[in-house]
């Protein structure tokens, strides 16, 4: 029923990225970030108001 080779392979390769999480969070951050300040800036020079 259940397959448990391919379940400890997928928990061996989520081990072995835990190193990176830290970096990875980063980069997740500043590209949210970016994107959010590229739609704004979008947005006003649409004229949009910017949201204070």
């Amino acid at each position: 029923m259940y397959n448990f080779v391919v379940q400890d392979a997928i928990v061996a390769f989520v081990d072995s990225l835990k190193p990176q999480f830290g970096a990875q969070a980063d980069l997740y951050q500043y590209v949210l970030g970016q994107i959010a300040m590229g739609a704004s800036n979008l947005l006003t020079s649409l004229g949009y108001p910017p949201v204070s």
